[in-house]
């Protein structure tokens, strides 16, 4: 399978970049992977800055690969289901500026 050319990237939703992006990662989402976490917030950073922007966009994403591997595989599966655990983690972050 060849890269996707520019013009092409350029007309995709971010969920079918999102999903090109992180399907060639899932296989290798398991315990036994040491460089796991490290791949993973690599590959879904750009998105969640994209999603909560740049501030926030570390500690997020620091929260979302400390997940266990389940969650981490349903979450790269589908953009929306990135985008409901973002919102979880935003959401726990204002919780604990508030409290």
């Amino acid at each position: 399978m060849q890269p996707p050319n520019p013009a092409m990237l350029q007309n995709m939703t971010p969920g079918q970049r999102y999903v090109m992006a992180t399907a060639k990662f899932i296989p290798a989402v398991t315990e036994k992977n040491p460089h796991m976490k490290e791949q993973v917030g690599q590959c879904i950073f750009d998105f969640i800055q994209m999603l909560v922007g740049p501030e926030k966009a570390p500690k997020i994403t620091g929260m979302l690969i400390e997940l266990p591997v389940q969650q981490i595989k349903t979450y790269m599966g589908s953009f929306e289901a990135l985008q409901m655990k973002v919102k979880e983690a935003h959401d726990h972050l204002m919780q604990a500026q508030i409290g």
